[in-house]
């Protein structure tokens, strides 16, 4: 791919709209981002006017591409996903592959990552998560073991873990992740709010997917005609967490209305937005079913970007959901996540529509 160009368009930069905008790259390093008459010219020129330019986007949770799974294929996931603009993907690894299942899928991606550059790294959702809520109780592990994930931390290539704070040992576990670099999501649960807050307190920064797969720890209700403080309220409540969000056209995964209570609660710069795209055949437009059941979705970060959109979300709102907040989790931010100068050429240029016409990758 070429790596220096200049690019006319509809730049989202710096929070703004640049109607008659441009980006110019140099070696595959953003240059200049801004108004069209100020820009430098560097090497060739493409006319996007009439497409909006924006950050490449970032996908923290994906299972997998079109019909392939992460852990059988990851560079074709990744070459599937960034047909759809996503420039930088964690590949996400289910408890239910076990711990070797998940060892061996580690070493596929982390070598599918030398020649694959928009392969970030791997988020593990599991293992220690709530049986109640996506995995077979039989299955799920009492206690959060350093003898058993040590060996998971320390491949260097996992980004960020999700974990149930009330399963016993994860406050050690957390410490470990932290220790290792690693952030620490929670989700999957029915903690209660003494113990979401204690895992906020303990360093977590992120709560998978909020509103899916989560419950109350007191079920059911003490009083006739009220509710318990369930996990996403708690988390919500605490001040500096990221919250994923499956923003699938229909709202089957988050109701409208909760989308809408996050933002004003949080602000749009504490969203993120992610696919959680599972593979297999079938799917209900962007939802994924399985035997009838919910079962992540068939998004890419392009229809996610439409989604929100259609929900209300501005412009440089999409830019921070879909890019910018996840590259400030990750740590990364100074280097993508943005069209700013001195940051890397991960670029995507879209119709009205949200559909993907050009996708740069530095």
């Amino acid at each position: 791919m070429k790596e220096t160009y200049t690019l006319y368009g509809t730049v989202v930069t710096g929070g703004r709209i640049v109607e008659n905008g441009a980006v110019a790259v140099e070696n595959g390093t953003i240059l200049y981002a801004g108004a069209r008459e100020q820009a430098p010219v560097t090497g060739e020129v493409e006319d996007l006017t009439g497409l909006y330019i924006l950050p490449g986007f970032i996908d923290i949770h994906c299972h997998a591409g079109g019909e392939v799974w992460c852990y059988e294929d990851p560079r074709a996931v990744a070459a599937y996903q960034l047909q759809h603009g996503t420039t930088g993907l964690c590949c996400t690894l289910y408890r239910d592959l076990g711990i070797n299942g998940i060892l061996t899928a580690q070493e596929r991606i982390k070598a599918a990552m030398q020649d694959s550059p928009s392969i970030l790294g791997v988020h593990l959702e599991g293992p220690y998560l709530n049986p109640k809520y996506g995995a077979k109780p039989s299955e799920d592990p009492i206690t959060a073991d350093p003898k058993e994930y040590m060996p998971l931390l320390e491949t260097g290539i996992v980004r960020h873990v999700t974990f149930a704070p009330e399963v016993e040992g994860t406050d050690r576990f957390l410490a470990d992740l932290l220790r290792h670099g690693i952030v620490g999501s929670i989700g999957h649960s029915e903690a209660s709010p003494e113990a979401v807050r204690r895992a906020a307190d303990g360093g977590a920064q992120c709560v998978t997917h909020l509103f899916d797969a989560t419950g109350a720890s007191i079920s059911p209700t003490r009083w006739d005609g009220t509710i318990e403080t369930d996990f996403n309220a708690a988390a919500l409540l605490c001040d500096d967490l990221y919250y994923e969000i499956i923003c699938d056209s229909r709202g089957v995964h988050v109701r409208r209305e909760l989308l809408q209570l996050t933002k004003k609660l949080v602000g749009a710069s504490r969203i993120i937005g992610i696919t959680d795209a599972c593979g297999g055949p079938g799917g209900d437009g962007d939802v994924n079913f399985e035997d009838g059941e919910l079962n992540g979705s068939k998004l890419t970060m392009d229809q996610v970007a439409k989604n929100f959109y259609a929900a209300g979300f501005s412009l440089p709102e999409i830019a921070m959901v879909t890019a910018g907040n996840a590259a400030k989790l990750l740590g990364i931010y100074g280097e993508t996540g943005s069209l700013e100068r001195g940051k890397r050429a991960d670029i995507v240029a879209l119709e009205g529509d949200f559909t993907v016409k050009r996708v740069y990758k530095a």
